[in-house]
């Protein structure tokens, strides 16, 4: 039995026992197959469900399922529990006024937004409104609220927006007025972080130990998208003392470090390059490289973009200085010049007069 064919026998027995064994609210679930397209590279084929006339479908991925069938677990065993993760899908769905979910103000206050790569979701992005961030692409999200399985969430494509019937830039503006408010911005020490994952009171930095901040949403869901909210980077500018390196750790969050001059972003790219591979999952990398923010020119790149631009500046202050040494002369040629300009202006001597001839005796 290969991936579809065991796709199809689940789809019909799942569908049988939800019609003769299950509660009249579990019973009228339409099981599918379908291809699910998710971002980072997470796309696939699996079983789909939704209960009665609701707008909202759920979908399962299968394949470990089928892993685990061709490892030699009884297929009977898989199906109880493929039934058993449906009913509890189904249960906790939420139900929607199929209305609301066409009409943008009511969905408007639901707005969020996630960072995410812009490598590996190429296909995925020619279909999602987006704003380009460097290597990264800023996406919008609707709020679906909480559930017992976690956030409910669903990515806005250009077909939602035109039902919606707004521009790409609005769909922009209001997001960035309102995630703030919904899912507002977390800015806090390293120290303090750690502090409160283990349930103790934050230690006092070391002096001299350098400051790190990291960056996220209440709740540190999709946090990333933080660097975008509106006078964000000026809080942290604030906080720092300075310009400052940004370290995407994950879509879920990134961590400021104060460019003092004593990072090198390379060796700060190597640190991100290797917690990648190591702790982050896949599905939630954001990027393998090292941003910078420049507080005197409000600019947020690549921190190797940052190096060119300052190697650059630093280069064309030299050569106006130059410029204006070999245009200032020299003091012999001001001396010359002004000698030039004394005997320009001084009068002119008068000619000697004719002298009578003496008269002859």
């Amino acid at each position: 039995m290969n991936y579809e064919q065991f796709l199809e026998q689940m789809k019909e027995e799942l569908t049988e026992r939800f019609a003769a064994d299950l509660p009249p609210e579990l019973a009228d679930v339409r099981i599918g197959i379908r291809d699910v397209e998710k971002l980072q590279g997470e796309s696939y084929r699996g079983l789909s469900f939704r209960s009665g006339n609701s707008p909202v479908e759920a979908n399962l991925n299968m394949a470990g399922a089928f892993q685990a069938f061709e490892a030699g677990r009884p297929y009977e065993d898989i199906l109880q529990d493929v039934e058993a993760q449906l009913m509890k899908v189904v249960d906790r769905t939420p139900q929607f006024n199929i209305g609301e979910l066409s009409d943008y103000e009511a969905m408007k206050p639901k707005l969020m937004m996630e960072m995410i790569p812009q490598k590996g979701n190429e296909d995925r992005l020619g279909n999602v409104p987006h704003k380009k961030v460097e290597d990264m692409a800023l996406i919008y999200r609707l709020d679906m609220g909480d559930s017992n399985g976690g956030k409910m969430t669903s990515v806005i494509t250009n077909q939602q927006l035109d039902a919606f019937g707004i521009t790409a830039d609005q769909l922009h503006q209001d997001a960035l007025e309102n995630a703030p408010l919904t899912h507002p911005g977390s800015l806090r020490s390293m120290q303090e972080v750690m502090a409160d994952m283990m349930g103790m009171e934050p230690e006092e930095p070391i002096p001299g130990e350098p400051m790190m901040l990291v960056a996220t949403t209440k709740g540190a869901f999709m946090g990333a998208s933080v660097i975008q909210y509106p006078g964000f980077m000026e809080q942290a500018v604030e906080k720092l003392g300075g310009d400052f390196f940004v370290l995407p750790s994950s879509i879920h969050e990134v961590l400021l470090v104060p460019d003092d001059g004593k990072a090198d972003y390379h060796e700060l790219a190597a640190m991100v390059q290797s917690i990648n591979e190591t702790q982050v999952a896949p599905a939630e990398r954001l990027s393998d490289n090292v941003y910078h923010y420049d507080k005197a020119d409000r600019v947020f790149e690549l921190a190797d973009k940052t190096a060119e631009r300052k190697l650059a500046q630093k280069l064309e202050k030299k050569a106006e200085a130059r410029a204006a040494a070999e245009k200032k002369p020299s003091i012999l040629d001001q001396l010359g010049e002004k000698k030039k300009e004394a005997m320009e202006h001084a009068p002119k001597a008068k000619a000697p007069g004719r002298i009578a001839p003496e008269a002859a005796l």
